[in-house]
């Protein structure tokens, strides 16, 4: 491998955060659709407002393919051409008049993003160890949040002249494109590999699997959470939908500061941090639940993206400690597509669950979503206690 420039300077560290800002771009657009769908009057407005969401699909689908792609060409170049298929086919609904050619373009835009998508974290674990690692797994969150807030904020702006310039939000990537080229050097993956008979995609090791199952139910219920606060606060009469709209955009800002001393948190807490902090988003669930008034409501909110963050990016660190480094991206990349599936299943799991109890109401779903947290974080309680006393065992008799 060539001879790294100095990765604990800035620019070296900004190249692989800006990386981060993939995972925030594709639905900061999402407020052109009632704009777009006044100009698109004969086409379904379903049709119309899967702007949005049909980037999703592609973006899993690239996110299968990454571990492939980056064990064949190297990371380096999987995020430039990741970058220029998405910078092009992002930029491009600004310049066409038809809403099936701008879908088009958007399932192109998603493919793209979805070869970014596992590489900040499977970079920032190439490069990085110990507490540095855990440090820039924090500051990928602040990133990201940081720049929904930015480009959400700039959409707005556009769109005070037209829908078309929303779309040119999408330069930011030309601008990540040109960083990475020139700040971020070749990571040849394939030289890294390790002699290791385990060290093979299929032999990955089984905590891996292991937490994306806890990522499936902690996003599924983290989507549950987003998609019954307006309800839980106009069905309660606490606020209107506007007041609950902007209590949960708090989010954002509060994952920025969260990210920034996440790398404190987990030094102090180490691999205690994921299951304390899935059992205070349990707490926090149950206040929003109980909750009977906007400002108890909105203090649930708060605490529950302290921790969801703590929780989410505790588990992407943890997998990148367990996993070799040239199996982070494929690892990565089983992390996300449990996590599209988890928001995918999301409202319907939760009306099976909702039809089995007999009762669907928001305050319910959230205080169902409380208890499958309290006993994922006891599992992994107990799973801890097992596994310290079986290496115990084990070094007795040793």
């Amino acid at each position: 491998m060539q001879k790294i420039k100095n990765k604990h300077s800035f620019w070296f560290k900004a190249s692989i955060l800006s990386i981060a800002i993939d995972s925030t771009v594709s639905g900061v657009v999402s407020g052109a659709i009632p704009l777009m769908v006044k100009s698109f009057p004969n086409a379904p407005q379903s049709i119309v407002e899967s702007i949005s969401s049909l980037p999703s699909l592609a973006i899993m689908l690239a996110v299968m393919i990454s571990p492939f792609v980056t064990t064949k060409i190297g990371y380096k170049k999987t995020v430039l051409i990741g970058l220029f298929i998405s910078f092009l086919a992002g930029i491009a609904p600004a310049f066409v008049p038809n809403i099936y050619l701008i879908l088009g373009f958007r399932l192109i835009f998603g493919f793209g993003i979805g070869l970014l998508n596992p590489l900040s974290y499977s970079i920032v674990a190439f490069f990085y160890d110990g507490d540095e690692r855990s440090q820039m797994y924090g500051l990928i969150g602040t990133v990201s949040n940081l720049a929904s807030w930015i480009l959400t904020g700039l959409v707005g702006v556009l769109l005070q002249y037209s829908w078309h310039y929303s779309f040119l939000t999408y330069f930011v990537l030309l601008a990540i494109m040109v960083l990475v080229y020139f700040v971020l050097p070749e990571m040849d993956i394939k030289t890294e590999k390790s002699n290791n008979s385990k060290a093979n995609f299929l032999q990955m090791d089984h905590r891996v699997y292991y937490l994306a199952v806890v990522m499936f139910f902690l996003f599924m219920v983290w989507m549950t959470f987003n998609q019954k606060f307006g309800l839980l606060v106009t069905g309660k009469k606490l606020g209107d939908a506007s007041q609950a709209t902007y209590i949960l955009s708090l989010t954002a800002p509060i994952g920025m500061i969260v990210g920034v001393f996440f790398g404190l948190l987990h030094k102090w807490l180490k691999n205690l941090l994921l299951p304390i902090a899935m059992l205070i988003l349990a707490v926090a669930f149950i206040v929003t639940g109980s909750a009977n008034s906007l400002v108890m409501a909105g203090l649930g909110v708060v605490l529950a993206a302290i921790s969801f963050t703590c929780c989410s990016t505790s588990i992407f660190l943890r997998v990148s400690e367990i996993t070799p480094k040239e199996l982070n991206n494929a690892a990565s990349s089983v992390e996300l597509i449990v996590t599209n599936i988890g928001i995918f299943v999301a409202p319907y799991f939760m009306s099976m669950i909702g039809s089995l109890v007999g009762n669907g109401s928001s305050d319910m779903m959230l205080k169902i979503c409380s208890i499958i947290l309290i006993v994922m974080a006891l599992c992994m309680f107990i799973g801890k206690f097992f596994y310290r006393s079986q290496s115990k065992t084990i070094q007795q008799e040793g």
